[in-house]
């Protein structure tokens, strides 16, 4: 028998067309997920009526557009149809491998046989983050929920393919009833600072809404459509002014956040500092900061990003090249309890920051350059490094200060300062590549990154041990 895949014609895409029914509650429960949806940093886009009743779009750095798909059934599910839409969504599973993230299942009520299925599964996953994958009470418990669909007379590949892929919504039986209110109610949860407007307008945010997807059943609706009916139902532009949250992983721990996530474990080396090579940088990191900057463009209404997690000096200087000052892009990442963003730029009254210059020229041209924060005995080191390499005869650029920096400003007056004195190095020699050294605060890095424009083809370096450095990632 072959193996059905999902299609716009098959019937099941197209029954819900021809039968005209339960748009309705197809579309009050997409407005009520819509400020749910907008809550993830990643939401894209929906369209209903299409290969599933209703599909989100989320972008996730690493893997490109994942999609949830709802089945919507404003009905009491009996067991025959309950399964008989399980099925579907392993069907699709199958037939479209990678494209579906997470089914659901949006009903008004199931049968009595199949709530001891649907408690299993929400004691099962509601404290699933806070043990270990590999404890005996999650082991146990996932026993005790597997025997609940065995005794459904289901198989363990379809308690294994429940667990990991299918969310069961069965406490939409009122919608149809409530559903300006359960929005209003959706909307407070989910995008709390909507709780400041006049009811009036909260009221208008939901027509516009139900205006937008009746006028477009059938068809995408991008997240900048959605943000932009909004903003004309409110008349005011900022409630969309915050910043895009992207936060660096160093380890794989179970990630609860809405933010966009990078999993970069292997680009933090952990204890033993063993870095994935060069090319790996650019293939992996380079590419997941290259497809989220495009995706921010295309998506989002503005170009503020708010940095989180932890992340080696080199992974910053990427971030910041690649969100950079002369693509429009604004930074802040936390620092001791504040925010330190890019666009704080000095003032008259922002003191100078004291470095201190040391320029060798060298034969060719590619330029060392050594920056050392508070970590003097660096340069040493990273001479050391260079002549048992067989460079040391190439040009050095020590810049080196003892001082701390103590504010955003001062990072951008220290950026200033360095790039500047790079910059007139590069012009004496006529320097084509730079071997970058940095030792310093991770707040500098990022900042030194996103002024990283017009500068010679770099390749950063990390530190592994005394006199010992790898090459990480090359910017050009």
């Amino acid at each position: 028998m072959n193996e059905q895949k999902p299609s716009l014609l098959e019937p099941e895409s197209t029954g819900g067309d021809i039968a005209g029914g339960g748009f309705d509650f197809q579309r009050n429960l997409i407005l009520n997920k819509i400020p749910y949806w907008f809550s993830f940093d990643g939401f894209t886009s929906l369209i209903w009526e299409s290969i599933g009743d209703i599909e989100a779009k989320f972008f996730v750095p690493g893997k490109g557009m994942i999609i949830e798909a709802i089945e919507a059934k404003n009905h009491n599910m009996t067991p025959a149809k309950f399964w008989g839409e399980i099925e579907r969504f392993q069907t699709m599973d199958k037939g479209s491998p990678g494209t579906y993230r997470w089914f659901t299942l949006s009903c008004t009520g199931v049968s009595d046989s199949i709530k001891p299925l649907i408690n299993g599964l929400r004691r099962l996953r509601d404290p699933y983050s806070f043990f270990d994958e590999h404890s005996g009470v999650l082991q146990n418990s996932y026993e005790a929920y597997k025997q609940i669909v065995l005794g459904l007379e289901k198989d363990e590949e379809t308690a294994e393919f429940l667990f990991q892929k299918v969310m069961i919504e069965d406490t939409w039986g009122s919608l149809n009833a409530q559903s300006e209110g359960m929005f209003f109610g959706s909307l407070s949860e989910n995008l709390p600072d909507f709780d400041e407007l006049p009811r009036k307008k909260i009221s208008n945010v939901y027509s516009y809404l139900t205006e937008l997807l009746v006028s477009r059943k059938n068809k995408p609706v991008s997240r900048k459509e959605i943000e932009e009916t909004i903003i004309r139902a409110i008349e005011d532009d900022e409630i969309f002014s915050k910043p895009t949250i992207l936060e660096t992983k160093i380890n794989n721990d179970e990630v609860s956040g809405k933010q966009l996530l990078f999993m970069w474990e292997p680009f933090f080396g952990g204890k033993e500092r063993s870095f994935p090579s060069s090319e790996e940088w650019t293939s992996q990191l380079l590419t997941e900061l290259e497809q989220t900057k495009q995706w921010i463009i295309d998506n989002r209404t503005n170009r503020k990003i708010r940095l989180q997690g932890s992340r080696r000096n080199s992974s910053a200087m990427a971030i910041g090249q690649t969100f950079s000052a002369v693509s429009g892009f604004n930074i802040e990442m936390e620092y001791r309890g504040d925010f330190w963003s890019t666009n704080q730029y000095p003032t008259s009254t922002i003191p100078d920051y004291p470095i201190q210059t040391n320029f060798r020229v060298g034969k060719g041209k590619k330029l060392a350059v050594i920056i050392a924060i508070m970590k003097e005995d660096m340069t040493d080191e990273v001479r050391m490094f260079l002549s048992r390499i067989g460079e040391e005869e190439n040009s050095v650029l020590e810049v080196v200060s003892s001082f701390p920096i103590v504010s955003a400003e001062q990072v951008n007056v220290v950026v200033n300062a360095i790039k500047g004195k790079i910059k007139k190095v590069c012009a004496q020699i006529d320097v084509d590549e730079i071997d970058l050294f940095y030792a310093g605060p991770s707040h500098l890095a990022l900042f030194l990154g996103h002024c990283w424009n017009a500068m010679p083809r770099t390749q950063c370096y990390e530190w592994v041990k005394t006199g010992e450095y790898v090459k990480t990632v090359c910017l050009s």
